[in-house]
């Protein structure tokens, strides 16, 4: 009884989180015009996620909401304008484009522009990476490297949207963002934890390789020295 209480309140504890994050994405988007402010307030929003989804719960969300705002404050405002400049040219090429052809190409090229724009954030949050197209270039491989996650992803960000809007469309006034983030934050923790273990498994692999060639090299040795 008192752990389904427990699980209770951490579910109505989160949705208040939610809703307060998502008040802090809109409060620091406008203080920074918009166009100046989307980009670090929603960098801000997926960091604090991340701490969330690795279990530390207990940072102070303001304060820690804040420092991450202006710790890349010029980076993801800058990597904002590209993905929206980027995405605003693709959008009227498909509006205008009459070519079949070309505009298959289009949309396959849409499709892994908005693959690398899921995991950007997320991923300036995870890893301390320097250079902005160096970013875009590893967002958009990890995306297409975990396809079946980024689908799941999809699916499950069009399904709850599709729902939002049809029966409970005030509720996006409260959640509209920060669900959005959290489960692209939640899937892209899933998607860099994979990466690493792989990589982990592939020097691991490559070390116990070179320490049998080393070992077989000394037996080699020690036989030619007989």
């Amino acid at each position: 009884m008192l752990k389904s209480v427990e699980k209770i309140n951490q579910i109505f504890t989160m949705i208040l989180k939610l809703v307060y994050i998502n008040f802090l994405w809109w409060l620091f988007t406008l203080l920074g015009l918009g166009i100046f402010g989307a980009g670090p307030s929603t960098y801000a929003l997926v960091s604090i996620m991340r701490q969330w989804i690795r279990g530390n719960t207990s940072i102070p969300t303001f304060s820690s909401y804040r420092e991450y705002y202006r710790e890349s404050f010029k980076e993801s405002m800058a990597i904002s304008w590209i993905y929206a400049l980027i995405g605003y040219v693709l959008v009227i090429d498909l509006l205008y484009v009459t070519n079949w052809y070309l505009k298959v190409s289009l949309v396959i090229i849409f499709l892994l522009y908005f693959l690398s724009a899921v995991y950007i954030f997320p991923l300036m949050a995870h890893y301390n990476w320097k250079g902005i197209f160096f970013r875009m270039k590893m967002s958009f491989i990890f995306g297409f490297s975990c396809l079946q996650y980024s689908l799941l992803l999809f699916v499950v960000i069009g399904a709850t949207y599709w729902t939002a809007i049809t029966f409970f469309p005030g509720i996006l006034t409260f959640f509209g963002v920060s669900f959005l983030f959290y489960v692209i934050t939640w899937t892209a923790n899933q998607v860099f934890t994979r990466m690493e273990l792989q990589n982990t498994e592939v020097v691991e692999d490559t070390t116990i390789y070179q320490i049998a060639k080393e070992r077989i090299n000394e037996k080699t040795i020690k036989v030619s020295q007989r």
